[in-house]
């Protein structure tokens, strides 16, 4: 029998992504779809692309409307503080939660207002909370009653960066990475630090929060608990002239004695088995468009001898949000993990 999934903040970008795996997912059956702003109407009323796929009819975000619709699980993908003004209840019904937020990715409360600027709703569930890196903390998802979903950035970077820190092939610092998102990456609405209006960006690139962006305090936070030290990296974003991806270029100092070989058997060995990391003979092989629809997440590697710089492309709507959510939601109910994100056009 198919899980009963909601759906919070369904007329969002990750929210459409998350609604378009799970509807032609063998597994759960959606039973709510969220939208305070726009109850009662249907989605594809609001979100046209639907129209003809689904009759599903857009419900309030409460405790009492999800618990009604008999969901075991729910994916929020809605920003504080409305998302997690529910969170406690539903725990408390016996649901369980992926984030596709940033609100569980910070396991210290006062990081979470150092990066956030705000305080967090529910602090004491943060320490439960597992970062959900699916290929890195698979057991601890297993067992997780909420997972807080990785952003689209920190995918990219600490998927390849992870295991070589483990395995010290690489000097803790410096670590440096230059990563380009899509458009989409920036949300449905105008944000003016970003400053992603179409006109903004088209034909044209520029860098964004080169100082402070939010994603650094949960790159550092896995950087360190990987090196057993504090451990940062100088992170500079950028929005890109393109629709949806993640392309990274990391940098990093070799580790006496380590080699190119070492770093790319280090990663056979890490990913062995895992169908969506895909090493790449080389940084030519990693592009967007190779990964674009799909939960995939190419890199490569070359040296100069001593700086070994990494490529890393994913979709940042899928591997990079929604994707990477079902298939959290996939370990967590003893699915394998491939379960509905394998064919492309997600």
């Amino acid at each position: 029998m198919s899980i009963p999934v909601a759906i919070l903040g369904a007329t969002g970008y990750a929210g459409e992504i998350a609604l378009r795996i799970l509807l032609g997912h063998p597994g759960f059956k959606v039973v709510h779809i969220g939208s305070d702003r726009v109850a009662g109407q249907t989605l594809a009323s609001q979100v046209p692309a639907f129209a003809g796929e689904t009759d599903l009819v857009l419900s309030p975000d409460t405790p009492e409307a999800i618990r009604a619709s008999g969901a075991k699980a729910v994916i929020l993908a809605k920003k504080s503080p409305e998302v997690t003004k529910v969170v406690p209840a539903l725990l408390d019904a016996g649901l369980k939660l992926v984030d596709i937020g940033a609100e569980f990715r910070l396991r210290d409360p006062a990081a979470y207002v150092k990066w956030h600027k705000e305080e967090h709703h529910c602090p004491g569930l943060l320490p439960e909370a597992v970062y959900g890196l699916s290929e890195v903390r698979t057991d601890e998802i297993r067992r997780a009653r909420v997972v807080g979903n990785p952003g689209c950035f920190p995918t990219s970077i600490l998927l390849p960066l992870l295991p070589l820190v483990k395995a010290g092939l690489i000097a803790k610092a410096p670590l440096q990475a230059i990563s380009f998102s899509g458009l989409s990456g920036a949300g449905k609405r105008f944000v003016e630090s970003n400053n992603n209006l179409f006109y903004a960006i088209n034909e044209n690139l520029h860098s964004y929060k080169v100082v402070g962006h939010q994603h650094t305090g949960e790159i550092d936070q896995e950087l360190s608990a990987a090196a057993g030290a504090a451990s940062h990296l100088t992170f500079v974003p950028h929005l890109a002239p393109i629709t949806r991806g993640i392309h990274s270029t990391i940098t990093a100092t070799l580790a006496p004695g380590a080699t190119l070989a070492q770093v790319q058997e280090c990663w056979a060995t890490a990913y062995a088995g895992r169908p969506f990391v895909r090493v790449r003979p080389g940084p030519q092989q990693v592009e967007v468009a190779n990964v674009a629809g799909t939960n995939f997440a190419d890199f490569a590697a070359a040296s100069d001898g001593q700086t070994l710089i990494i490529t890393s492309a994913i979709d940042n709507l899928v591997k990079g949000a929604s994707g990477q959510a079902v298939q959290n939601l996939n370990l967590m109910f003893d699915l394998p993990e491939t379960t509905g994100l394998l064919h492309r056009g997600l």
